[in-house]
């Protein structure tokens, strides 16, 4: 007992640190990441368009501002949730985004740990969104789709707040309870009764996993 207590006590001091994160091999985690001072950037569906998956028409607008910039590099910069799955190789099994955070509930495998697969979510889905913010700002007339979707308030750089918070799941019954917060998120924090951006939506049914 004494060492349990130790080790959770370890763990907590390590997580205090929001740049340290203890892994686990065969784990699965809730994931919790967080826009810098919390500014609402996915009340604007085109954020979240671009972040959760290749395809849609944001995505293939910033695609093609990747390639003007990096040319034969685009592809290797294009990465989104859908994506960074594909390259990262992790389980998810749900997901959603709320305005100002997104969830997600996954299982990263041998190659690439949570820290390495967050981090490159991050740090991707965050020069991304940058391109699309400059784009807009400096291209309002060229793009007017986008015209009647953003507020132009939002029209600062896009960051995310430092590292993530996880919740190493422990058990079936811990699964099942952030499966079912990750549900319950929409609701609780008063988006809209057709939000899309959550992994039950038919439209995203094939970005998760089948739950093991």
């Amino acid at each position: 007992m004494g060492r349990y207590l130790e080790f959770i006590k370890t763990y907590r001091l390590l997580h205090r640190n929001s740049q340290k994160h203890i892994i686990f091999k065969d784990a699965y985690y809730f994931v919790t990441i967080k826009t810098h001072n919390n500014l609402l950037f996915f009340r604007e569906h085109i954020f979240g368009d671009l972040f959760v998956a290749i395809g849609s028409e944001v995505s293939k607008i910033v695609t093609k501002l990747l390639r003007c910039k990096y040319g034969e590099e685009a592809q290797a910069r294009r990465e989104n949730l859908q994506f960074c799955k594909q390259l990262k190789g992790f389980l998810l099994f749900a997901w959603v985004i709320c305005y100002e955070h997104v969830h997600l509930l996954l299982q990263p495998n041998d190659k690439w740990n949570i820290s390495d697969v967050i981090h490159s979510l991050k740090r991707h889905t965050s020069r991304n969104m940058n391109i699309l913010v400059d784009s807009i700002s400096e291209s309002a007339d060229s793009y007017p789709h986008f015209q009647s979707e953003v507020s132009y308030r939002f029209l600062s750089k896009f960051k995310w707040q430092k590292s993530f918070y996880d919740h190493y799941i422990r058990n079936d019954r811990d699964f099942d309870h952030h499966m079912d917060t990750i549900e319950r998120n929409p609701v609780k924090h008063g988006l809209p009764p057709d939000w899309p951006y959550i992994y039950i939506n038919p439209k995203y049914e094939d970005l998760t996993d089948d739950c093991i």
